[in-house]
């Protein structure tokens, strides 16, 4: 038998998706843009299988609901994956392999912290080799696609899937978002251990109005173009294969009919060659939004916007071939998404290797570097908020330590609201980690949910750890809430241990930025340590005895109260600023944030100094200065450099992140730390299509946080003309 073309590797992609296209009937064509869940798999087979012999099924989704994050469903079987593709590949006419998708956020059997939290790090490399460790465990199973990064910007911690986002700064999003599509696809994305990543949600999810999941996003172009399109720029310059439309209504226009901004601003503008796949629903969504007529029109207004694929598949299946009959679409759109998908299978090498190993998928599961990688990034993904008189790190072996509270010996909610496939047992809980590391003979402790036991236990002990917080319930798809609080009596107890007299840490779970009188005014100490996966416990251990140095900060603003939302640092400048400047904006509470963007605490010192304009050439201004560690401790410092313009030809934040650096330092000494920056990138939009660089005077802002900054005023001559030696 004759090898057909575009089954010879040696071909290149555009060769062989060409080849294969001429062979395809227009049902074939669209089975390809068709993403099926294959619900309730064992009792349907024969009919599921049925649809991948005839070529109907491009993509499984491997999710039994489109709340995957926060409700149980089966578990990834290589077997099951290997019955359909067999199917697909040795009985289809074509033998087209099936993509098998899942939603592999932040972990396989390695769970690591939540994307909020991880972005706490500000350490995008390491973020890149643990998610290499995360796509190495999926593909193993069969896994070749994963919807991830998300790279909302998040201005609302009331939106549960803050916990998805990499915060609020589009620029710190954008350096994640570009780590996790490293990680997931590798050098090569045909290699064995990587995985097709998927950019979400495109584009402006993240500003659901009153923080509700799935409402309508009112964002102005010029802020789309500013602060929500920036990451995806990002992924798009990573290198990402795949983009997901979001849910959302943006300004009158659902997203997933969006012309202008899928096939104009992604595809065109920006040269993405890759799919887009929409949101699960999301196409059936436009004709509920009532912009679409019935089901027909809303699948040829999807693939009309630049739509690939349709999650789930009823969309495309039941609808686009009579959409074409009506000349609502045309044969070259359908060709257009049927190569794009074809592209990315070629690229990933499922014609070559469309099989997994069931027997070698659970060797590489929890290996050793990927759990010691998890707890690595758990550690610096912590941030440490406050420490009164120093009380950490407590000294280990000279201090008997109670462990309590409604997170001491919690498991499945530190793997978070978006993991399918950790399992509790895996997780080390914070009581667990303790014991580990100073001895159960140290550590006394209450299983009960009782809070005057944990009382009991307060007064038998030198120190209290009272762990607090959200449960993985709480955060996550549809779990939005509307007051920022916890739980319902974790205020009184903090208060409880408080009137013990006992000095005590609070280590505070959760998914967002949760605000708590009673922390504020009775904790010795606070460490946000977020769900940050299976290495949880060992991780908060290491941190309270010094094993490890915090230095994790925050990149999403902490309110004081839910009254003060949207909060976020790059706002910007009131009106009336000029004559009333002692304006408070509420009457109730002044403005500024519990802690702000950037922050978070060291058991080290730092002082900044002597900051200077260094040079200023080929387009590129450096800047330097001087961080000084002035504690007997080695220790690491996350430096920021923020900018703020004298003129723009319209409103712009009164500053703005530029650069960050993690720089690490040895005890008691200084080191002259430097940030070079692109000219052209103190430049704005003016409209999406409108990218302006107005000469002006800059300053630029030096320090730990974006409240505590050193400034550096540079003048409109010294950027743009003058060379400085």
């Amino acid at each position: 038998m004759m090898t057909l073309n575009y089954n010879n590797p040696d071909l290149s992609t555009e060769e062989r998706v060409s080849s294969l296209l001429s062979l395809m009937s227009l049902e074939e064509k669209i089975g390809q843009l068709c993403q099926s869940p294959m619900l309730e798999y064992d009792s349907k087979k024969q009919e599921y299988l049925s649809q991948v012999r005839s070529g109907l099924v491009g993509s499984r989704i491997l999710a039994d609901t489109a709340w995957a994050g926060n409700a149980p469903g089966e578990t990834v079987d290589p077997e099951q994956i290997n019955e359909i593709q067999r199917v697909a590949v040795e009985q289809s006419r074509l033998g087209i392999p099936v993509i098998f998708a899942r939603d592999v956020i932040y972990g396989q059997s390695t769970v690591l912290p939540i994307p909020l939290a991880q972005s706490c790090s500000w350490n995008a490399s390491l973020v890149t080799d643990a998610y290499r460790d995360v796509a190495l465990e999926a593909s193993s199973l069969g896994i070749n696609w994963t919807f991830a990064p998300m790279m909302d910007v998040v201005r609302d911690p009331r939106w549960g899937r803050v916990i998805e986002s990499f915060g609020e700064d589009p620029l710190l999003n954008g350096a994640m978002a570009a780590a996790v599509v490293k990680g997931f696809q590798g050098d090569d994305l045909a290699s064995p251990g990587s995985l097709v990543s998927c950019a979400k949600h495109f584009v402006g999810y993240g500003a659901s109005e009153s923080g509700c999941d799935y409402d309508t996003t009112e964002i102005s172009e010029n802020t789309l173009a500013n602060v929500y399109l920036p990451p995806f720029k990002a992924a798009i310059n990573a290198g990402v294969k795949t983009f997901m439309s979001g849910f959302n209504d943006l300004g009158g226009t659902p997203v997933t009919s969006s012309k202008d901004l899928i096939n104009g601003w992604l595809k065109k503008d920006h040269g993405f060659d890759g799919f887009v796949v929409s949101d699960w629903g999301s196409i059936s969504d436009l004709h509920h939004f009532r912009v679409a007529r019935d089901e027909v029109h809303a699948a040829a207004m999807a693939l009309d916007a630049g739509v690939d694929m349709a999650m789930t598949s009823e969309a495309y299946q039941d609808h686009l071939h009579t959409a074409l009959e009506a000349g609502l679409v045309t044969i070259q759109q359908i060709d257009d998404a049927v190569s794009r998908v074809l592209t990315v299978k070629f690229e990933a090498g499922l014609f070559e290797h469309p099989y997994v190993d069931a027997e070698k998928a659970q060797l590489c599961q929890r290996a050793p570097e990927h759990t010691n990688r998890a707890k690595e990034l758990a550690q610096q993904s912590m941030v440490l908020l406050k420490n009164r008189d120093n009380l950490l790190p407590l000294v280990q072996n000279e201090t008997k330590v109670a462990v309590v509270g409604p997170h001491a010996h919690t498991q499945r909610q530190h793997l978070g609201s978006w993991c399918l496939d950790g399992k509790s047992d895996d997780v080390v809980s914070i009581y667990q980690g303790i014991k580990d590391l100073i001895g159960e003979q140290n550590v006394l402790t209450e299983y009960s949910a009782l809070t005057d036991e944990w009382v009991e236990s307060a007064h038998r002990a030198d120190v209290v750890v009272l762990c607090v917080g959200e449960s993985h319930r709480s955060s996550g798809e549809a779990r939005n809430i509307a007051e920022l609080k916890l739980p319902s009596g974790q205020e009184e107890a903090i208060e409880a241990i408080a009137n013990t007299g006992k000095p005590f840490v609070v280590v505070q779970c959760g998914g967002r930025p949760m605000p708590s009188q009673a922390i504020s005014r009775h904790a010795d100490a606070h460490l946000m340590a977020w769900q940050c996966g299976t290495e949880t416990g060992a991780a908060v251990a290491d941190l309270l005895f010094g094993r490890a140095c915090p230095s994790g900060k925050l990149t999403m603003t902490f309110p004081k109260s839910t009254g003060q939302i949207p909060i976020y640092y790059n706002k910007k400048p009131l009106g009336k600023m000029r004559d009333f400047a002692d304006y408070r904006g509420y009457k109730d509470v002044d403005r500024a944030p519990l802690y702000p963007f950037g922050y978070g605490l060291s058991y080290a010192k730092f002082r900044y100094s002597d900051v200077e304009l260094m040079s200023v050439a080929d387009g590129k201004v450096k800047i330097g200065f001087t961080l000084s560690n002035l504690s007997p401790i080695k220790a690491t410092e996350i430096c920021q450099l923020y900018f703020s313009r004298a003129y723009s030809s319209c409103t712009r934040p009164e500053k703005e992140l530029i650069g960050f650096e993690r720089v690490d330092i040895e005890a008691c000494s200084s080191r002259h730390v430097e940030f070079e920056v692109d000219i052209d990138g103190l430049g704005y939009f003016e409209t999406i299509a409108d990218y302006v660089n107005p000469k002006s005077a800059v300053t630029f802002l030096v320090g730990p946080n974006s409240d505590d900054l050193l400034p550096l005023e540079c003048t409109s001559s010294q950027l743009y003309q003058t060379e400085v030696n």
